[in-house]
């Protein structure tokens, strides 16, 4: 296989950055109203001295890939999250942990670029194994890649929020850029539980749903660029005590376009629950 050109390789990091561009510029425009009044003195030393702290995330999880298979292995993982300021690695931490997007996946290595009262702009890096499609963790094997991503997030309300993700894969290992856009509503049920609900739409390169299909027919005409799957996620968040919490997510993913055509099943379903401990 030839090397691509240097022009071309550096087209997917100048389109991520192009996307953080007007992601600030365009929804920085519309979260101006919204920004609180300037903090006095002691306030604004103490959110420092909060945001300059350590806080971390440890635990455990049972996950299964398709809930709906009998068949399908139940595994289980340990769960880990560091976060300083405006960096974070891994699992989210206690400041952040309700938040929940059932179309996005964890990040291993997160910054918060903008971090206002509504509108939400990060950089991430995930390494994803490119055998089974998922997070990188240590214990499966198979060939490995980095995606990078640009995360925008724009609270409407206390309960809505709209969001969208632009992946690429930064090794050229054929793993391609994905688009995704989707919504979520969080609902408080009272001062120590939450249940949410999200949905959303994943449009990829030719070159991803090649890799990630890589095991199934090839459609007729090969493959294109186009949407591939429409997704929808549930949480539910309960707090045992300050430092002590458990969680439940179950999320489906219907196929459409050409993964449609060469899916075995129509519709998927994924489930994880787990038990954390936070740093207060």
């Amino acid at each position: 296989m030839t090397a691509a050109p240097p022009a071309l390789m550096h087209r997917p990091l100048c389109a991520m950055a192009v996307w953080c561009v007007l992601a600030e510029a365009g929804l920085g425009m519309a979260a101006a109203d919204t920004v609180p009044a300037e903090k006095t003195s002691g306030e604004a030393s103490a959110s420092d001295d909060h945001a300059s702290r350590w806080s971390y995330t440890l635990g455990a999880k049972v996950q299964s890939r398709d809930v709906a298979d009998a068949s399908t292995d139940l595994s289980m993982r340990p769960v880990l999250g560091l976060r300083y300021g405006r960096w974070r690695f891994g699992h989210p931490t206690g400041t952040e942990w309700l938040r929940f997007s059932g179309y996005r996946k964890e990040s291993n290595l997160a910054y918060q670029w903008r971090d206002d009262e509504r509108l939400k702009v990060g950089l991430s890096l995930r390494v994803q194994n490119l055998q089974d499609n998922r997070t990188f963790d240590g214990f499966s094997s198979g060939q490995n890649t980095v995606r990078g991503r640009v995360s925008v997030n724009y609270r409407l309300d206390p309960r809505w929020s709209l969001g969208s993700d632009l992946t690429q894969d930064l090794m050229n290992r054929g793993d391609g850029t994905t688009l995704s856009v989707g919504a979520s509503y969080g609902l408080p049920l009272n001062d120590r539980s939450a249940i949410s609900w999200s949905a959303g739409v994943n449009w990829a390169t030719a070159d991803h749903w090649a890799t990630q299909w890589r095991l199934a027919p090839v459609p007729e005409g090969g493959w294109h660029a186009g949407l591939g799957s429409l997704g929808f996620g549930m949480s539910y968040r309960y707090a045992l005590t300050p430092q002590w919490a458990w969680f439940g997510t179950l999320g489906s993913s219907r196929p459409v376009g050409q993964v449609r055509d060469i899916s075995p099943n129509p519709l998927s379903w994924s489930g994880q629950v787990g038990v954390l401990y936070f740093s207060r």
